[in-house]
């Protein structure tokens, strides 16, 4: 056992270990390492620097909302009118910069007007722009360029200088909701793509036939126009060459030569349009992946009257169109061109033409299926006379047709075959279509029917004729004006003829 005196000793010892270890660890917290210190200043220049770049980005950013509003609302208007503060179109067009809108009011201006800036034209009350008769009277050259709501007029009267009411040479630019009067073509549109042409009103020069006339629209090189809502009448053609990728939709085109000219024009489409007393309504050629949907066509009555006509043309779809009361519904002439290639009718109503349908002999692989042929003088035709090549008729309704449906499906028990002995006369000799309700032309069918030995080949046959023609579609369907001058017609026909018939009993 130890003295008190040493144990005492001991424990003033460990005391003064464990003091000294205390202060050594609060020096150490006190006291950062080099390393540490370092660390520690790296980190605040880091944070620095982010901060810095930050606030660039930051300034950056606050002056491109200071500026960009400007540079937008840098675009101005500029106002043209008799009272100023434009006197004249060109003035404005001078002074404006691309994007700027020029506002047009009222008023008479003079032409040639040659817009070679982006701007915008817009005409209050149908400014018009006159020419005089001098060249073109506007022409825009200038991508992107709106015109709208002029009434344009005077053109020169040279076909070879193509002189114009609005020609247009650039791409992207828009002509809507304007009237164009005494200009030989209409709307030029040549060598520029993507142009839209809407809502127009056009017309050509009085003293002019039709023939002499120049094109209401005509487009030339330009793919991907579009042509639609616009009025068309007492001009020649609406013309698309070699321009690919066109719609032409909601047309009126009344009282000219061709409704719309196709010529080695791929992918277009023609839908919606009404198309009034034309020599011809659409005519295709050298075309492929053509759609044909949904038009009005009626009384065209030309030379050859063709509703529809196509010409070496390869994948036409043809549907949902109302053919009523034409020299000749649909005319087919190497349609389809090619073996693979294809032409296809159907859905269609053909009604009170002359004849439906012709085709040339060496027609072969069309189908015309689920078609309406109604009243139609000559259903089918085979121009110049022959043996039609193979094509597929199928599910139409024929006017014509003598057999029955014992199963009530819809469908007759019976084939369609068109084989009229005096029709084939006709198609021989066209000049005989005179004599159509002639007792000779009575008695030859008398005696093509009765004697089997000069029955006529048929000249297609339809295996499954259809009982019930297709309804007549909204958009075809008479309106109730229509409708209420015919009633007013007829009656006043019957009233005259009662008293021509009172009058020659008295008489009597």
């Amino acid at each position: 056992m130890l003295p008190q005196k040493h144990i005492e000793i001991h424990r003033k010892k460990k005391i003064a270990e464990c003091h000294c270890e205390t202060e050594s660890n609060n020096a150490t917290k006190q006291s950062p390492t080099p390393n540490r210190r370092l660390l520690r200043t790296n980190t605040v220049l880091a944070m620095t620097k982010r901060h810095v770049i930050f606030s660039v980005f930051f300034c950056v950013f606050l002056w491109l909302i200071a500026f960009t509003p400007a540079h937008a609302d840098s675009h101005q208007r500029f106002v043209v009118s008799p009272q100023g503060p434009f006197t004249t179109i060109q003035a404005a067009l001078d002074r404006a910069q691309d994007g700027d809108q020029i506002e047009v009011r009222g008023g008479a201006y003079q032409g040639p007007l040659v817009v070679n800036k982006s701007v915008e034209l817009n005409g209050i009350d149908y400014p018009i722009i006159d020419s005089g008769g001098d060249g073109t009277v506007v022409t825009l050259s200038a991508a992107n360029i709106v015109l709208r709501g002029f009434d344009v007029r005077g053109s020169g009267h040279e076909y070879d200088r193509d002189h114009s009411g609005i020609a247009v040479t650039a791409p992207h630019v828009i002509v809507e909701n304007n009237r164009l009067r005494e200009v030989l073509f209409g709307i030029f549109v040549a060598k520029a793509s993507d142009v839209i042409v809407r809502n127009n009103d056009i017309t050509s020069k009085e003293e002019f036939e039709i023939g002499l006339k120049g094109d209401a629209i005509r487009v030339w090189y330009s793919p991907r126009v579009l042509i639609e809502d616009n009025h068309v009448h007492n001009a020649r053609d609406i013309v698309v060459w070699y321009s690919k990728d066109a719609i032409i939709r909601n047309n009126l085109v009344e009282h000219g030569r061709y409704g719309a000219h196709l010529m080695y024009c791929d992918n277009v489409t023609i839908e919606g349009n009404r198309l009034r007393n034309n020599s011809v309504g659409i005519y295709t050629m050298y075309s492929n992946n053509t759609i044909i949907r949904t038009n009005d066509i009626r009384g065209q009555r030309g030379p050859s009257g063709y509703a529809l006509g196509f010409k070496d043309a390869d994948n036409i779809d043809v549907a949902n169109n109302t053919l009523i009361d034409n020299r000749g519904g649909v005319f087919m002439d190497g349609a389809p061109f090619s073996p693979q290639g294809y032409a296809r009718l159907h859905e269609n109503i053909f009604a009170f033409n002359d004849v439906a349908i012709i085709m040339m002999p060496a027609v072969r692989g069309a189908t015309i299926e689920n078609n309406s042929f109604w009243e139609n003088v000559e259903q089918v035709s085979i121009a110049g006379g022959g043996t039609l090549g193979k094509s597929t008729w199928r599910g139409n309704y024929w006017s014509d047709y003598t057999g029955y449906d014992a199963k009530g499906d819809g469908i007759g028990n019976l084939p369609y075959r068109s084989e009229r002995y005096f029709e084939g006369m006709i198609d021989r000799e066209p000049m005989l279509r005179m004599l159509l309700y002639s007792p000779t032309a009575q008695a030859i069918e008398f005696a093509s029917t009765a004697f089997p030995l000069v029955r006529p080949v048929p000249k297609i046959t339809d295996e499954t004729p259809h009982i019930e023609p297709l309804a007549l579609p909204t958009f075809a369907t008479p309106s109730q004006k229509e409708s209420n001058g015919m009633l007013v017609a007829s009656l006043a026909i019957l009233f005259l003829g009662a008293i021509v018939g009172t009058i020659g009993l008295k008489k009597s």
